[in-house]
């Protein structure tokens, strides 16, 4: 492999769910927007998307989505009256590359018309990270034969299109559409929430000759440049495209105007060129350049001896920062970040438990926005708890903005294509202490006193007492319990002190009293009006310390091994052999009912406990939970978060050659979309599995009070892994050499 940054395809593949998969794995983005990687000419049933941060709108039953904001890239090329497009023509040569080191999406094509006009197009493509409301598209056209050499009309549109959903279901409605001298500009609005975008388009070219024209339209506005090229000649257009949202301010198709007028205008000065032909892309491309620069030498993990596995990493690390704001606390990453249309834009706990270690450890102040996202929508986590019966703050399995429960009450099972009722926004409870948990090591790792004294305990307690609430008590045993509720095998429902629920629950309770402990000491009247606040007299304290010493966790003293939950070891075991070569996960093929009387697991559950507490456990205690549950585990078709996340333990455990096994699983799960489901986006939790994967599991990082260590555990050919991170506000530098 020639180049360790690059994500490349060296063919055209017509087949449409390979170029829905590619669409996602050639997305562009900055944090406020992501575009998936159609073609600039579009194709016939495409899933074109440009997603923005935070921006929804209502659905049925789920509530609300993402919202798919008019597209941005449509440029139509058209030669003596034929249009080009991949699936018209003759393609000669076709290849398309994502660099991910600098966020730049380019494709060349060599294209021969039914007249027998031959050219070249090549296209670039970035979503700025130096400026997020700022895209560019540069497109060239070489006229390289045509019939008797004679010179070819060439005709290049480039639109806003307004006609686009997410799948069948159009979210946006034109406000207004116009133009001034030199911008085209649409503004639309949500038909529900009422967001306002503005787009503004630049549209130039180096062809002095060239007639440029404005078409408005309310549903694809657009600026077409008509041209002459003789064989061997090239146009170079340029489409610069602006986006405000009025979640930005208030006027944002004035800001959206005011901030296009000053790229081009800042341009116009230094080349002396017209606002008709002027041209912005090298200047702004060398911002790119210096704004992933400086996120890769914070971000980027180097692997030696293994190119796939040190694309794949960087890959995962790329999506990680585009689909996350820097500064915008108001929403969090979801489980397929802006990528595509699966789960909706819904956040769950995959953001706290997979993603946010990679961005608390090297970029801890987007960790600490993804919290303050947790910590803003604590009023809704009361609600529910409240409307459930509970004290404190109970989190919702899926949320948006308002911090309402998202979670469907049904679906449509993808494999079986059976209804199904959804029971996790009742029963699957784990989250609550998920959150808490990321809360607790975001403290550890960074030391941010300050965040903890304004918002972590407060997090931290309140979490803490809707578990002091749940637990349900035995008075015979005096022991605790927490019925009812789905573990993270979610192919188990309605079960009995689930272990790694419990265990986590109890987890959260010594943290929030620990936490509450430090604030009495270090700011004693910020801890009283805290403890007011919640009404946390002494008797709700000494229950909450009852609870979290008393509450039962399903494990055999002497064996060490953690039942899953009460009568899992009831079960009878499950005859893989039976399905060997199988292509769908076990609960796709027995069904959502007869699934639940089997010991299968959908993904790492006890093994999940394990690996997210690990400082908490010995060896021996991992290994007999590991040689358990590892081979009852789905790690092909149960969940993406299974794989790397299991690496993680199984390093630790020296099985380096099958952890290396699921870490690639992981690394790979996208770019070679080995479950199927990529075009519905990328799998964000993944994705910061697979960081995890390498910096905890095969460098053997542990961060304590003390200091940190690592403990390396090599798989076949890795000569080398180097990556950083912070502890307390200081960069640390980890170099391994095998």
């Amino acid at each position: 492999m020639d180049n360790l940054w690059q994500i490349s395809e060296e063919s055209f593949d017509p087949n449409l769910k390979h170029i829905h998969s590619q669409e996602t794995v050639f997305t562009v983005g900055n944090g406020y927007f992501c575009t998936r990687g159609t073609f600039d000419e579009g194709y016939p049933h495409e899933s074109a998307a440009t997603l923005l941060f935070g921006v929804f709108d209502n659905v049925p039953i789920a509530k609300e989505e993402l919202a798919n904001a008019p597209d941005w890239v449509g440029l139509k090329l058209v030669v003596n009256g034929e249009r080009f497009r991949l699936d018209k023509g003759k393609l000669l040569a076709y290849t398309r590359t994502l660099d991910v080191q600098t966020g730049l999406l380019t494709r060349h094509v060599l294209w021969e018309s039914t007249s027998g006009i031959r050219l070249q197009v090549v296209s670039e493509r970035f979503a700025s990270l130096a400026d997020e409301h700022l895209g560019i598209i540069r497109y060239r056209v070489t006229i390289e034969e045509s019939p008797n050499q004679q010179p070819v009309e060439v005709n290049l549109r480039a639109s806003f299109n307004i006609a686009v959903g997410n799948y069948d279901l159009m979210h946006w409605a034109t406000q207004d559409q116009g133009h001034t001298q030199n911008l085209l500009w649409l503004r639309s609005e949500t038909k529900h929430t009422k967001v306002s975008l503005a787009q503004t388009m630049s549209f130039n070219t180096d062809d002095a000759q060239a007639k440029k024209e404005f078409a408005d339209s309310d549903v694809a506005p657009s600026i077409r440049l008509n041209s002459t090229l003789a064989p061997g000649a090239t146009l170079t257009a340029e489409k610069v495209v602006v986006m405000y949202t009025s979640r930005d301010g208030d006027e944002p198709l004035q800001t959206a105007l005011n901030h296009h007028q000053k790229i081009l205008g800042s341009a116009a000065e230094a080349t002396t060129n017209s606002p008709h032909h002027v041209f912005v892309y090298n200047y702004q491309y060398d911002r790119q350049i210096e704004a992933w620069q400086k996120y890769w030498q914070q971000a980027d993990v180097i692997i030696e001896g293994d190119d796939t596995a040190q694309i794949g990493i960087r890959y995962n690390i790329y999506q990680l920062r585009i689909s996350t704001s820097e500064h915008d606390s108001r929403y969090s990453i979801a489980a397929k970040g802006l990528t595509g249309f699966g789960y909706r834009g819904h956040i769950f706990h995959d953001t706290e438990i997979f993603m946010l270690p990679f961005f608390t450890y090297v970029l801890p102040d987007i960790a600490r926005n993804l919290l303050l996202y947790r910590y803003k929508l604590l009023p809704a986590a009361r609600q529910k708890a409240r409307s459930n019966g509970y004290a404190g703050a109970q989190y919702p399995w899926e949320s948006t903005l308002n911090g309402e429960e998202t979670t469907p009450s049904s679906i449509v099972h993808p494999e079986t294509g059976e209804v199904i009722p959804v029971l996790n926004g009742f029963l699957e409870l784990h989250i609550t202490s998920s959150i808490a948990h990321a809360v607790w090591e975001y403290w550890q790792v960074t030391g941010d006193d300050k965040f903890m004294r304004e918002y972590g305990v407060e997090l931290l307690l309140s979490t803490a007492m809707f578990w002091d609430s749940r637990a349900e008590k035995d008075e015979q045993e005096h022991q605790y319990e927490i019925k009812n509720v789905i573990g993270p095998d979610e192919w188990h429902e309605h079960v009995i002190n689930n272990a790694h629920t419990n265990m986590m629950a109890r987890n959260n309770l010594q943290t929030a009293l620990a936490a509450l402990h430090w604030l009495e000491n270090t700011a004693p009247t910020v801890a009283t009006t805290l403890i007011e606040q919640l009404d946390l007299n002494k008797q709700r304290l000494a229950h909450m310390q009852d609870v979290q010493e008393h509450l039962k966790i399903p494990q055999d003293k002497e064996t060490k091994l953690f039942e899953q939950f009460e009568g899992f070891f009831k079960l009878p075991t499950l005859d893989l052999e039976k399905y060997k070569g199988r292509k769908d996960s076990y609960q796709g093929i027995l069904g959502v009912e007869e699934i639940q009387k089997y010991q299968i697991v959908k993904q790492a559950d006890t093994l999940m406990m394990l690996t997210m507490l690990r400082q908490e456990f010995d060896l021996h205690t991992k290994q007999v939970n590991w040689d358990y549950y590892f081979p009852i585990t789905d790690h092909d078709y149960g969940s993406s978060l299974t794989p790397a996340l299991h690496a993680i333990l199984g390093s630790e455990l020296g099985h380096t050659e099958e952890s290396y096994h699921m870490f690639m699983k992981g690394a790979l799960v996208d770019l070679e979309n080995l479950r199927g489901n990529t075009p519905e986006g990328i799998h964000a939790a993944c994705a910061g599995a697979v960081w995890q994967a390498v910096v905890f599991g095969f460098a053997g990082l542990r961060v304590t009070s003390d200091g940190y260590t690592t403990n390396p555990h090599w798989p076949a050919n890795w000569q080398r892994v180097a990556f950083q991170f912070k502890q307390k506000g200081t960069s640390v530098s980890i170099d391994l050499h095998r």
